[in-house]
């Protein structure tokens, strides 16, 4: 009886080594659809994710998942994460925000999106893969963001030097916005890092990089991590 208990929790121990994470919390309609199947299935809270595994949410809905690593995803309404292995994800649609914890240069996060993959070894950051809304905002860290097919037609903000900036504010007349051709620098790349504070949004292979002014979104999926 003894031995069997032990082999019984030996094979609790390797499924839960296996799982990518758990899904936390879950508001609303989430389904899964597991490797090699069609079938969609509602997940409950507690769910151990596999590899494989594809979480999807619904209208009004939002799943919390908490990875193996500690590592926290919120998934928003209408959204799809496929699993491929524990550091291969692909966000096949949505909103999605990801508190990743820090990892060396073996284990870097992979993200695929239909925009770009995304290299990750710790950050706070939120990826809108939809059709007309595609973009990464970064609060935290350091990520590196590489293009599918061809390169990016990189727009950069100029940086003004303090005398120019200085010179800009004398000057009578000088128009507050200039156009966008002027306000930005382009560059060709393949690939491209994306600092804190900052957020790149993307339409075809054009990649348009801003400062982060807005971080509402960052605290309303910060709060459902809280509740």
């Amino acid at each position: 009886m003894m031995s069997k208990l032990i082999l019984l929790m030996l094979l609790a121990g390797v499924a839960f080594a296996s799982s990518i994470g758990i899904v936390q919390k879950v508001d609303g309609i989430v389904k899964v659809t597991h490797k090699g199947s069609i079938k969609k299935s509602k997940v409950k809270e507690g769910y151990e994710i596999q590899a494989g595994d594809i979480i999807s949410t619904y209208r009004n809905s939002y799943a919390v998942l908490k990875l193996a690593d500690n590592s926290d995803v919120v998934v928003a309404q209408r959204s799809v994460i496929a699993f491929e292995d524990a550091l291969d994800f692909k966000q096949n649609g949505g909103k999605i925000y990801y508190k990743i914890t820090s990892k060396d240069v073996k284990n870097k996060l992979k993200i695929k999106t239909n925009f770009a993959i995304i290299g990750i070894k710790g950050t706070t950051f939120i990826v809108s893969a939809d059709k007309n809304s595609s973009y990464v905002a970064l609060k935290e860290g350091l990520i590196g963001i590489a293009s599918i097919k061809e390169e990016f037609q990189l727009y950069k903000k100029k940086v003004m030097s303090e005398f120019e900036s200085f010179m800009k504010r004398q000057q009578e007349g000088f128009e507050k916005y200039k156009k966008e051709q002027e306000e930005y620098i382009m560059t060709m790349t393949k690939q491209f890092d994306l600092q804190a504070g900052n957020v790149v949004s993307f339409s075809g292979e054009k990649a348009i990089e801003n400062p982060l002014k807005n971080k509402q979104e960052f605290e309303s999926f910060e709060q459902l991590l809280k509740e």
